[in-house]
């Protein structure tokens, strides 16, 4: 069973006022509503778990979960993606050293290098490092807890998410990591401590200042911004702001091509423009989601709150027609 102990889910709150508004049955599968069952009067049956909807087949869900599979087909339909190497934990506890076709891969594109679960979600566990020593620990680290690992270049960028649903974009929001601002009063720990969205335990924490010779508690100068983590992920205390008026057309057709080539109804695209070259056509397809979690985004504010009610709206909308 997952979810957030302690937190009603904001799926199950917006299923029950619409399911109330339809004339729906809807019963949850826990006390926080983090699954559950949706009847029609006329019998027909939907299940949920978490922001898993039955929007997308299993296959294609699957394939989007896997970040190096659903890199191959989104390359194969002729989207840029980022290069990669996958690596398996089973080698790397037996020989106890990245694989040399890594080492060969990280000496052509040079560091910094991201590692990163191939089938993570929601930023978990992914490093960014500048060393080979560095990425050594991170694989045998990492490797104790996921059995495949993704290596890929650093792109730096501008960072979307584009939500698409039946072809049609719905939002498209800008992604930037957890930030702090230095006063030159206070530690990166007391500017930490007095943000609710970080959270100083992170171990990647410590790895990234360590990049930037910083530690906690080094004081930031007046005005100076200190990156924490090498995510953008809004549930590791990344924010947003929402582009959709502003997305220029042909990255909203590239977000439903991406969606399109993984045969996903419902799907996040993140994509990135890198800061190298300024073309639209230069963006990068990072990944494809099949069950983004908006909870978070809502939680950024007023703005937010009514994009994320706007979007479940026809998500569900799209679900019960189905």
């Amino acid at each position: 069973m997952t979810g957030e102990a302690g937190r009603r889910a904001l799926v199950f709150d917006l299923l029950e006022t619409y399911c109330a508004r339809k004339g729906y049955r809807l019963t949850a599968g826990d006390d926080h509503g983090h699954a559950g069952l949706v009847e029609s009067p006329s019998g027909r049956r939907w299940f949920f778990k978490g922001t898993r909807f039955d929007l997308n087949t299993l296959g294609a869900t699957e394939i989007a979960t896997d970040k190096a599979y659903a890199a191959t087909f989104l390359k194969a339909a002729g989207l840029a993606v980022p290069e990669g190497r996958l690596v398996f934990a089973r080698d790397l506890r037996e020989h106890r050293q990245p694989p040399q076709d890594l080492l060969d891969f990280a000496e052509q594109h040079g560091l910094p290098l991201y590692v990163k679960p191939n089938c993570g979600r929601e930023g978990r566990d992914v490093v960014r490092v500048d060393t080979l020593h560095a990425l050594q620990d991170t694989l045998l680290t990492l490797a104790k807890n996921n059995d495949q690992l993704l290596v890929q270049p650093e792109i730096r960028g501008q960072e979307l998410r584009i939500v698409v649903l039946d072809g049609e974009v719905l939002c498209a929001i800008e992604r930037r990591p957890p930030q702090i601002t230095g006063d030159g009063l206070r530690s990166i720990a007391t500017l930490i401590g007095a943000d609710a969205r970080l959270e100083a335990a992170d171990p990647r924490l410590h790895i990234e200042l360590s990049q930037r010779d910083l530690t906690l508690e080094a004081i930031p100068a007046p005005g100076q911004t200190v990156t924490l983590l090498p995510v953008v992920n809004l549930s590791a205390g990344g924010t947003a702001r929402i582009v959709t008026g502003s997305l220029a057309p042909d990255l909203a057709a590239l977000a439903r091509k991406a969606a399109q080539a993984l045969a996903l109804r419902y799907a996040a695209v993140d994509l990135i423009l890198p800061d190298a070259a300024g073309a639209e056509a230069d963006a990068i397809v990072l990944e494809v989601n099949a069950a983004p979690g908006l909870g978070n985004l809502a939680r950024q504010g007023s703005e937010e709150s009514a994009a994320v009610h706007q979007i479940y709206d026809r998500v569900f909308e799209a679900m019960f027609a189905g």
